[in-house]
């Protein structure tokens, strides 16, 4: 009961803060991909997939900052309607005297919408991505953060006083962990615009395929992102990994950030 009064104060907090900076911006319309006047679908929600796309035509950068001096870089193009492809790459040490800890591999997104949203049915996509979040770990041979895999997601939005609000979910099938241990798992959240460039998400991963004490202690990851369109095209996502705290060793949530920029060619 404790530690779901400290989630819910951390929460209070963060929105709090997102809250003033909003309210001390000018209101000039996005062309990110947050807020009442978003030009672009959220690809995440915070590290799991939706089930949004950029337009035919695009190319988007997104870049992720995390712990250990780390980072990775995703590229992806969309040469068709509702397909979108793409690689991504990154290291740990990037900063620093310490040698880079590369990742084994580069990541390769794969997303397939095969149902547009509609008034009374929700947008589905079917993917594949195998890029993992956090540091990779050599000797593990995969992420702290496990990849989504194969998966199948849905997302629908809704308009309501507080400005629009978005369900998403999905599962997926890692092929990160060992053979005998892969199994599928469920992730679900919710995308609350604030204003017309701002919103917070929320995301719950079931992490049904983690073996609790290797990576986490105990199953499930809550997770929080704050984002903003601050100049057109360029969306800024601050990121609050674990706020469960089920990480092994884990004093605290984990800070992020995310950089995305979307362009037509």
């Amino acid at each position: 009961m404790f530690e779901i009064e400290n989630i819910i104060k951390n929460i209070y907090k963060i929105t709090s803060l997102i809250l003033l900076i909003l309210f001390f911006s000018s209101e000039a319309v996005s062309q990110g991909s947050s807020g009442d006047k978003a030009k672009y679908e959220s690809g995440y929600i915070v590290n799991m997939p939706t089930a949004g796309l950029i337009p035919k035509s695009s190319l988007s950068v997104y870049s992720n900052i995390f712990e250990n001096s780390g980072m990775f870089v995703e590229i992806n193009a969309s040469p068709f309607t509702n397909f979108m492809l793409g690689l991504s790459y990154g290291g740990t040490h990037i900063l620093g005297n310490r040698e880079i800890t590369w990742q084994n591999l580069p990541g390769i997104i794969l997303k397939i919408r095969i149902f547009d949203e509609s008034l009374s049915f929700p947008a589905i996509l079917i993917g594949f991505n195998s890029q993992g979040r956090g540091p990779y770990v050599s000797n593990l041979k995969r992420f702290q953060n496990l990849s989504a895999g194969f998966f199948l997601s849905a997302s629908k939005c809704y308009s309501w006083k507080l400005g629009s609000i978005a369900f998403h979910g999905g599962i997926n099938y890692s092929i990160e962990p060992s053979p005998s241990e892969r199994i599928a798992n469920y992730y679900a959240g919710l995308e609350q615009s604030i204003g017309n460039r701002g919103s917070v998400n929320l995301e719950y991963n079931a992490t049904l395929d983690e073996k609790p004490g290797l990576i986490l202690d105990k199953r499930g990851l809550l997770n929080l992102s704050l984002r903003y369109a601050f100049i057109q095209n360029l969306t800024i996502d601050f990121q609050f990994i674990d706020l469960f705290k089920h990480s092994v060793g884990g004093n605290g949530s984990i800070r992020r950030l995310g950089i995305e920029y979307i362009d037509e060619f």
